[in-house]
């Protein structure tokens, strides 16, 4: 497809939303801003916009209204869609109906779903931008302005009739100062108010890295900026800081980095760069354990810029899982790592998921004592973890499309997701082997009311499919029956001798239940109750003695109610 020259361009960039809108966070799309900012730069006579469908909670019809009032001016639309597996179904919806109302529109795809499977993008778009996008993306317009073809453009996918043709992938960008920084002032900057871990009010993310030199058989973050880290300088990322609370106010700050700490000089240089220059800031990021053992020496350096605290990925308690999921990592490390945090008066953060490879029901109580014992001490904080009371719910282990997982979940577990939407860390999409074969054994004999209480306020909070406004509360009340039924089922069965597959299956029998919601049922009550002391596996003999914790007294249980956006941002995960 070839734009006319005698007609003018504008581009369109949009994030779709999400399956429900009101239960994800709400986090500014960098990369989308980045996009936007370099385009604005690099073609300054071409008008660009930024339709956020997630953060201003518009539906496909919503975002096709709004784009349609941009392709009546007359000009050529150039729309870009990007999205993450989970938004591929609202992607090629929203793309469909593009194509219905606004039929003369260039659609161009792009983010990591497109970008690691461009065929199947291309079906829905004329183009499909893949990986690091900002360069791709100004040439493909370029191209299309002056009436070129693409072929020689790196990094872009097109269509050649109905064939695909994937061109040669480009460099990725080394000099990273030379972006432009985001174009904020395209989003709708009200609406990101997802508040800063542990402490509260509104934060800003900046990333002065890209790419990541480690092999996490889950993680696409080396699919989309490669093995080997660029770096911006400590001084470029302070000026954007200082933009950022000149414009907005904003003095807390989320670095996206994938390893904040990899790169001792970046770090040291970050923290003096904003000691000296007088800011007021608080920040956090993310980073690697054996990162912050290797640079000890510059916590107090890190608690003086600023930093409220670290986020470590534990993942797992179980060492098996971490040769299974390669991470990598050594829990003694850690737990010094949270040592270091207390010492220095800042908090340990942490992330961890549930249904990794190798996972079984004692590791999840294993899990849940090692957190106890990180936190030992410390104060429970609002704006970290999403319940108020010590079981510790994290991501749930997916296979993201090109992950070394993707290609071997099929031999280490069951993938229960029924499409791309399904395939998201908040939902229960896959349950491995080592689980699933794993013999339950009660450790009381039966759940009081207590007990289901706690199970039916933590679905709410974790299960998110089936609890959100699309679904009227009375679903919702039929949902939340049919899991206490189960767990009262599931239960009863937890006398050590079926298999947690045979109890999901036996259950399902006796209460009518489809076979995926039954094992996803199966799976997080096993997380959780294993978590309270309440089973074991039937075959452990070793290790700490298994018995209740207690969690909270009944009235301390929240009641959770619709509208779910309330409570949810409420408990500061809007």
């Amino acid at each position: 497809m070839q734009c006319d020259r005698a007609m003018s361009e504008q581009i369109i960039l949009i994030q779709p939303p999400f399956p429900a809108n009101e239960r994800h966070k709400r986090v500014l799309p960098l990369g989308l801003a980045y996009l936007a900012a370099y385009l604005r730069h690099t073609l300054p006579d071409v008008p660009v916009a930024v339709i956020d469908a997630h953060a201003e909670d518009l539906s496909l019809q919503d975002a096709v209204n709004r784009l349609e009032g941009f392709c009546a001016n007359g000009e050529r639309t150039i729309v870009g869609i990007t999205y993450w597996t989970l938004q591929a179904p609202a992607a090629y919806e929203l793309s469909s109906r593009v194509r219905q109302r606004c039929p003369e529109a260039v659609i161009v795809h792009g983010g990591v779903h497109a970008s690691t499977l461009p065929e199947e993008a291309l079906r829905h778009a004329d183009y499909c931008v893949m990986r690091e996008g900002e360069i791709t993306f100004f040439e493909l317009v370029s191209a299309l302005r002056d009436g070129r073809g693409v072929e020689g453009i790196a990094g872009c996918a097109w269509k050649d009739g109905d064939r695909a043709i994937i061109n040669p992938a480009r460099d990725f960008i080394e000099q990273l100062d030379s972006l432009p920084f985001p174009a904020w002032d395209l989003l709708p900057m009200e609406r990101y108010d997802t508040p800063l871990h542990v402490v509260g009010g509104r934060r800003m993310p900046v990333i002065g890295s890209r790419g990541c030199p480690y092999s996490c058989v889950y993680c696409g973050s080396p699919l989309m900026w490669g093995s080997r880290p660029r770096w911006r300088s400590p001084a470029n990322v302070i000026e954007e800081m200082r933009e950022i609370m000149r414009r907005y106010g904003i003095t807390q700050f989320h670095f996206w980095d994938d390893n904040l700490m990899l790169d001792r000089r970046y770090i040291q240089g970050l923290c003096e760069g904003i000691i000296g220059s007088g800011m007021s800031v608080r920040w956090t990021g993310l980073t690697r354990a054996s990162h912050i053992v290797h640079n000890s020496d510059l916590m107090p350096l890190l608690k003086q810029s600023g930093c409220i605290g670290l986020e470590i990925g534990i993942e797992s308690a179980n060492p098996e899982t971490f040769t299974e999921i390669n991470k990598n990592e050594d829990l003694d490390l850690i737990m010094q790592v949270a040592d270091l945090h207390k010492r220095n008066g800042i908090y340990p953060m942490f992330t961890y998921m549930a249904f990794n490879p190798g996972e079984t029901i004692r590791g999840y109580w294993d899990q849940a004592r090692f957190i106890d014992r990180m936190l030992q001490g410390l104060p429970a904080v609002p704006y970290f973890q999403p319940t108020p009371f010590p079981i510790y719910i994290g991501q749930f282990c997916t296979p993201h499309v090109g992950t070394t997982l993707s290609e071997e979940a099929a031999l280490k577990g069951i993938v229960i997701a029924d499409g791309w939407s399904d395939r998201y860390h908040h939902q229960i999409n896959f349950i491995p082997n080592s689980l699933l074969n794993d013999v339950p054994l009660r450790t009381t004999k039966r759940l009081k009311n207590l007990h289901f209480k706690l199970l039916n306020y933590l679905i709410q909070v974790a299960f998110w499919p089936d609890f959100n406004r699309s679904r009227s509360e009375r679903e919702q009340r039929e949902e939340l029956w049919r899991f206490r039924r189960f767990a009262y089922v599931f239960y009863t069965l937890c006398r050590g001798r079926l298999r947690m597959r045979e109890i999901a299956l036996s259950a399902q029998r006796k209460l009518h239940l489809d076979e995926k919601e039954s094992l996803r049922f199966t799976a997080f009550l096993a997380y959780i109750l294993a978590q309270m002391g309440l089973i074991r596996s039937a075959d452990d003999k070793a290790g700490e003695e298994i018995c209740e914790r207690h969690i909270a007294d009944e009235d301390q249980i929240p009641v959770v109610l619709t509208p779910w956006e309330t409570t949810w941002r409420k408990r500061g995960k809007a």
